[in-house]
């Protein structure tokens, strides 16, 4: 099926009728506004008054892909090459996660957290993909020394960009995380925040096809039999790089808040505590270190 004209009603129609079988039709009215707005600056508060509004040959071309790469499941955010988060626009890609409301809120702890300091601190988030929670820290509380860490080659080159739009001072280097040989050359610091993979591969299925067939499976998944694998080594690593009274925060599987939890009291941290996020989810986990 083809667009029938280049007129912005029949676009619109285009993308109800292709997409009809996998979206809500409120859905789909959403995913094309996003598009119109991108594509040809027709804000979604005008899009109903002008059906017959005309785009141009390229221009319609790029409708035509966007519907079809939603119809297999391709997220809007890979589409258009950008997401949302905490009031800014974050350049991604198929190498970093999209970034999510609940990262939000974790974000939204640090800075509350470094809001109480006067004294400069440092931060340190591991696996940063995109870069949208160091970079939010850093322009929130610009004295503060943030640092940001990812496996992915591909990841730190969309977190530096986005750094570089949203002229935010952060530090990101290329590490192994997992790999405690690669630890020395990292800082101290006052703050460590993570959102690591956590989910089960065994839970994938219960996951939408957008997100486990389109996002990065390495910054998703765990082995069942190590589902922790992260929250242990970050718990080690704090117990070497945390300066006293420093605080993790890491976001975490809403059904292994409790065994979280004991990780880090393992590891001696001795205030851990389980926070909900604003769906009334086990989300976050934050332990304060000892002098």
């Amino acid at each position: 099926m083809r667009i029938p004209t280049n007129k912005v009603g029949d676009i619109l129609n285009y993308f109800r009728g292709e997409l009809a079988l996998k979206y809500q039709p409120e859905e789909i009215d959403i995913l094309a506004a996003y598009c119109f707005e991108e594509f040809i600056g027709l804000r979604k508060v005008d899009l109903l008054l002008s059906p017959d509004k005309k785009v141009s040959e390229s221009d319609l071309l790029k409708f035509h892909f966007a519907a079809k790469d939603l119809k297999r499941g391709r997220p809007i955010q890979y589409i258009l090459g950008k997401g949302w988060f905490m009031s800014e626009t974050f350049e991604v890609n198929e190498d970093v996660l999209i970034p999510r409301p609940e990262t939000e809120e974790l974000t939204q702890m640090v800075i509350d957290e470094l809001m109480l300091h006067d004294e400069t601190l440092s931060v340190l988030d591991i696996g940063t993909g995109s870069g949208c929670i160091p970079i939010m820290i850093k322009k929130k509380k610009p004295r503060t020394h943030v640092y940001g860490i990812d496996i992915s080659e591909g990841a730190l080159k969309v977190a530096k960009t986005n750094a570089e739009k949203l002229n935010a001072d952060v530090k990101f280097i290329q590490c192994d995380f997992l790999d405690r040989t690669s630890w020395e050359k990292l800082p101290l610091c006052s703050i460590i925040v993570s959102n690591p993979p956590y989910v089960k591969k065994s839970e994938a299925s219960l996951m939408a096809d957008r997100v486990k067939e389109h996002e990065p499976s390495t910054a998703l998944f765990v082995p069942d039999d190590d589902a922790l694998v992260f929250y242990k080594a970050i718990a080690e690593f704090a117990k070497i790089n945390l300066k006293s009274n420093g605080k993790v925060f890491v976001e975490i599987n809403e059904a292994l808040g409790f065994e979280t939890c004991i990780v880090f009291q393992e590891a001696g941290f001795g205030d851990v505590r389980l926070g909900k996020d604003m769906q009334g989810k086990d989300r976050f986990v934050i332990a304060a270190k000892a002098q």
